[in-house]
């Protein structure tokens, strides 16, 4: 059974006219910032701090990017003028400061490209979450990659016949790793060596974030489907309608309880396998291309561990991480028109800002690394997952992006080495698109009242960890000026660099320690 017809990829895209007409009224200043919002927000869309540029957001399965869509985007970004770019936490592409007839035009192009955004923002099932490396890494139970394609193509079904009390998050792992945030997301299916999905739902990060709580195990792959429209009906009949910012499944859960939760929605799961047919057959996603030359330890050490081996016998995959997430445009359009001139090749975004490269020859490699290698990071600290911040986002607090690069600057001008330091994870706001509450260090907007005056601030968490079976949300220990984090960091780095350990080390037997170090600057 085909989900994504012509039929389908004609509704998604039918009312486009209607909104170039709205954002044109919009730039003309006709309709305001918080009604477009609501307008724009289906398009996967939105209108940026200022109110005189746009940001549109791709919408891309399990972060997946073919070889075509990867030469199409390359050419797109250069006729656009090598757009701003921010590699997002929901393993998607943002590119920002956009006019609204190239918002309109770029939903388009992506369209008849297989790039389907509609329903990437607004009340809609968001992009699907997936392990970046499903497939093509050892120790998998089974490769879930048909099931995210199937799964993704389902959810654009519902966007034109079903009115979403809010977003809903799904996301899938290989069971190697959670940095898609099964065991916390809306609906979140955790492969297991037998074959079969454990399936977690209601959870999520931001305001009152909470774990999922176990919905099913043993779920054969072939009721995936069920399981999401079933999530979908539990959620649209009983959300909460009144209050928006409490609109999302975790405040459900909270509402009625584990038990009832799961009764209610087992009734609606029951009632769809009853009703409808959601049966598929798997598309073909094997991975046929090898290779014929190894690349060695030395060259792979050399890497510094951007590139990796597949299990496919001489293929490797090439790992990008623009700091910050903001990758160089240049950069950007050169590697992606590179590997999408190549067989079988193609991107997987990360849910930490960084995009794999996969099914490469070790002659592929190397070229890859090349172009990536002067624009992506060399350390943990480096590559920490930082959202677009109060200078884009119109509901940020503070300025992350700024802050973070003032943080990079000054260690980099007291010649102080960051290699010991952790990734961190820094949001704006309390809505945690940096994913703040679930790093080894948190941190989100703030503002500190010092000496009876407001000061740009962020709120530090420890002890967050999104790992599988062991989820934790950090502990706030208070606010930290922005003037003042690269001194706190400037601080915690020598105390590393003396100790000779690295943070995740160091901080198992110096809890206390760092929390006096940290209340220095407190």
């Amino acid at each position: 059974m085909t989900f994504l017809t012509n039929e389908v990829k004609e509704r998604l895209i039918k009312d486009l006219p209607s909104f170039a007409k709205t954002s044109e009224q919009f730039f003309n200043k006709e309709i305001s910032v918080n009604d477009y919002k609501g307008l724009s927000g289906p398009f996967g869309t939105y209108a940026e701090r200022g109110a005189n540029t746009a940001m549109y957001r791709l919408r891309l399965p399990g972060g997946r990017i073919t070889q075509q869509q990867l030469a199409f985007l390359a050419d797109m970004f250069t006729r656009f003028e090598l757009p701003h770019l921010h590699f997002t936490t929901g393993q998607s592409i943002q590119i920002h400061g956009l006019q609204g007839p190239q918002v309109v035009e770029m939903f388009r192009e992506c369209h008849a490209h297989g790039i389907y955004s509609r329903g990437g923002g607004g009340d809609h099932p968001r992009n699907i979450a997936a392990s970046p490396l499903r497939g093509v890494v050892a120790g998998e139970p089974f490769d879930i990659t048909p099931y995210v394609q199937i799964a993704s193509e389902y959810i654009l079904t519902l966007i034109p016949d079903f009115k979403m009390p809010r977003k809903l998050k799904i996301a899938f792992t290989n069971g190697l790793e959670n940095s898609t945030h099964v065991t916390f997301k809306d609906l979140g299916f955790w492969a297991q060596a037998d074959g079969t999905f454990t399936v977690y739902a209601a959870g999520g990060l931001g305001g009152n974030p909470r774990k999922g709580i176990l919905l099913a195990e043993k779920v054969d792959p072939a009721e995936i489907l069920y399981y999401i429209k079933a999530m979908v009906r539990t959620f649209i009949e009983n959300a909460d309608y009144k209050t928006r910012s409490k609109n999302r499944t975790r405040y459900m859960v909270a509402d009625m309880g584990e038990d009832k939760f799961r009764e209610t929605f087992n009734k609606f799961l029951t009632f769809v396998k009853r009703t409808e047919n959601l049966s598929f057959e798997l598309p073909e996603t094997a991975i046929t291309k090898t290779g014929t030359e190894h690349l060695t330890d030395e060259e792979l050490a050399k890497a510094n561990g951007l590139i990796g081996e597949q299990v496919q016998d001489g293929l490797y995959y090439v790992y990008y991480h623009p700091v910050g997430g903001h990758a160089q445009p240049v950069v950007a359009r050169d590697v992606f028109q590179y590997v999408g001139s190549l067989e079988g090749a193609e991107a997987r975004m990360t849910s930490e800002e960084g995009t794999y490269f996969i099914n490469l020859t070790a002659t592929e490699a190397r070229k890859v690394y090349e172009l990536i290698k002067d624009d992506s990071s060399t350390s943990e600290f480096s590559a920490s997952v930082c959202c677009v911040g109060a200078a884009k986002c119109q509901v940020g607090f503070q300025n992350s992006q700024a802050a973070y690069k003032d943080i990079l600057a000054h260690l980099a001008a007291e010649g102080i080495d960051d290699s010991l330091l952790p990734k961190i994870h820094m949001s704006g706001c309390p809505s945690s698109c940096g994913t703040h509450q679930i790093g080894t260090l948190g941190l989100h907007g703030f503002v500190k009242q010092v000496d009876g005056k407001p000061q740009p601030a962020f709120n530090l968490f420890k002890g967050g960890s999104d790992a599988l079976g062991f989820v934790t949300f950090g502990e706030p220990l208070g606010a930290i000026t922005t003037a003042d984090l690269p001194a706190f960091f400037a601080d915690l780095a020598n105390t590393l660099n003396k100790a000779g350990q690295p943070y995740d080390t160091w901080i198992k037997d110096h809890s206390d320690d760092f929390e006096t170090l940290a209340k220095k600057y407190i």
